[in-house]
């Protein structure tokens, strides 16, 4: 297998990313019972500083998904770039890649035009990210 581009290590990211804000973002939501447990303050000040930590990991997370969305909002070949788009979780929850297959039937192209675009979009990011815009 060749290796990735530095476009694709990054849309590669993109998932896995999204997936891992979820979790924490519901480790946050769901934090130790209190029911009828008395907390020691240090205890609280511990679990406080832990939800901080989480708390900084996605907004760190975030962040870098944000600036990889805005360098795919700058391939110029919009078809190439929706491709990219649906590849790669940026649509919707951004959890879940679109199957090759459902990307034909949603773009009205065949496999090998859904291919080229794909190939396209990360030429053309890869040339952005070479530029350093």
């Amino acid at each position: 297998m060749a290796d990735l581009s530095p476009a694709e290590i990054l849309l590669d990211s993109l998932v896995p990313a999204q997936r891992l804000i979820k979790r924490l973002q519901d480790i946050l939501k769901a934090p130790v019972p209190y029911v009828g447990i008395d907390l020691s303050q240090p205890t609280k000040a511990k679990i406080a500083a832990f939800q901080d930590n989480i708390q900084s990991r996605i907004d760190e997370l975030t962040a870098q998904r944000e600036k990889i969305v805005g360098l795919v909002k700058l391939i110029p070949d919009t078809t190439a770039r929706t491709v990219i788009e649906l590849r790669y979780g940026l649509t919707g929850s951004g959890c879940q890649k679109v199957p090759w297959l459902d990307m034909e039937e949603l773009m009205n192209y065949g496999r090998h035009s859904i291919f080229r675009y794909h190939r396209k979009g990360v030429d053309q990011l890869n040339q952005i990210l070479e530029n350093g815009s």
